[in-house]
C-alpha cells in the first residue's frame, strides 16, 4: 500500500517532468512567456466546460482548455500580423483579458463549488492524492497521478515520433519547410499539447508552479547543452530534482509543496547559471581571464623581442 506522502512525491515528480518537457521548445524558440499566457488563458475554457457538464473529472474540461489555449495562440498571431503591436504586447493583452474573464466567471458562478481562484493560482498538491480514480471498478490510483502519467506518456510519445521534425522546427524553420514539413502546424500542435499539460497540472500545481516548472528546468538545460535530445533529458531530470527537494522541504516546514518546489526550480536554475561548464558565469569569467592572460603574455613577448 502506497502511503499518502509517497503518492505526493510521485504526483509532484510526474507534474515536474510533464511541465519541464513541455517547456523545452518554448525556451528554445524564445517563447517562454507563452507558458504564462497559456496557463492563464485556458481558464475560461475550464470554467465554461464545468458550467456545462458540472463534472471536474470530465475529459471535456481538458478539451475545452486546449481549445481555449489555441484561441489565445490564434488571437496573439492575428493581432501581431496586423503590425500595430509586437507579439509580446499582443500576448500580454490577450492572456490577461482571457484570464480576467475566467476569474470573473468562476467568482460569479462557482461560489458554492470547490473551484475557486486561489486553488487555480496556488494549486492543491498536498491533497492531490486524496481523490481516487477508478476505471470499470478497478482502482488506478489518485486522479492526479493518472492524469499526469497520461501527460508524461503522451509527451514522450510525441517527442519520440516527431523528434526530427521538432528539431528542424526549433532550430531551422526554413529548412523544415524545404524538406516538406509544416513547422507552423507542428508548432500549433505543440502549443495545444502545452495547453493540455497546463490544465492537467492546474489543480495539482497551480499556475505559478506550472510556469516555474515549464521555464526554469528548460532554461537551465539550455545552458547545459545545445542538443535538443539532451535538453529534454536534462530538463526532465532537473524538474524531478526540484520536485523531490521541494516536497521534502515542504514536509519539514509543514507548508504547501507548491512554493518550495518553485523555489527549488529557481535555485537550480541559479546554480546552473553560475556553474554551467561552458556557459555559466564563473566558467565564462575564467575563460575571459585566461584569454586576457594569454594576450598579456603575447604582448610581453612582443615587447621583449624589441
Amino acid at each position: 500500500m502506497i502511503s499518502l506522502l509517497a503518492w505526493t512525491h510521485i504526483i509532484a515528480i510526474l507534474t515536474a517532468i510533464a511541465c519541464s518537457l513541455a517547456g523545452v521548445l518554448l525556451v528554445v524558440k524564445r517563447e517562454a512567456m507563452v507558458s504564462e499566457g497559456l496557463s492563464h488563458a485556458v481558464l475560461p475554457g475550464i470554467v465554461l466546460a464545468f458550467l456545462i457538464f458540472r463534472d471536474r473529472s470530465s475529459p471535456f474540461l481538458i478539451l475545452a482548455a486546449g481549445l481555449s489555449g489555441l484561441l489565445m495562440v490564434w488571437l496573439v498571431q492575428w493581432i501581431a500580423k496586423t503590425g500595430r503591436v509586437k507579439q509580446d504586447a499582443a500576448l500580454g493583452i490577450v492572456f490577461s483579458g482571457m484570464f480576467s474573464v475566467g476569474i470573473l466567471a468562476s467568482s460569479l458562478n462557482l461560489k458554492e463549488i470547490h473551484f475557486h481562484a486561489h486553488c487555480i493560482i496556488d494549486g492543491n498538491l498536498a491533497f492531490a492524492a486524496l481523490e481516487d480514480c477508478h476505471w470499470f471498478g478497478v482502482y488506478l490510483g489518485p486522479r492526479a497521478f493518472v492524469s499526469m502519467l497520461l501527460c508524461v506518456a503522451g509527451l514522450i510519445g510525441f517527442i519520440t515520433v516527431f523528434f526530427k521534425e521538432l528539431k528542424l522546427m526549433a532550430f531551422d524553420e526554413t529548412s523544415s519547410q524545404l524538406f516538406g514539413y509544416r513547422p507552423r502546424l507542428l508548432h500549433t500542435i505543440w502549443l495545444a499539447i502545452v495547453s493540455i499539460v497546463a490544465v492537467a497540472a492546474f489543480e495539482v500545481a497551480g499556475t505559478i508552479l506550472v510556469v516555474a516548472l515549464m521555464i526554469a528546468p528548460a532554461a537551465a538545460a539550455n545552458l547545459l547543452s545545445q542538443r535538443l535530445g539532451k535538453m529534454f533529458l536534462l530538463s526532465g531530470l532537473l524538474g524531478t530534482c526540484s520536485a523531490i527537494l521541494g516536497v521534502v522541504l515542504s514536509q519539514q516546514l509543514s507548508i504547501s509543496p507548491a512554493g518550495p518546489i518553485a523555489s527549488m526550480a529557481g535555485l537550480t536554475f541559479l546554480v546552473v547559471v553560475f556553474f554551467a561548464p561552458r556557459r555559466g558565469l564563473i566558467s565564462r569569467w575564467i575563460s575571459t581571464r585566461r584569454r586576457r592572460d594569454v594576450l598579456l603574455m603575447m604582448l610581453k613577448l612582443k615587447n621583449a623581442r624589441k
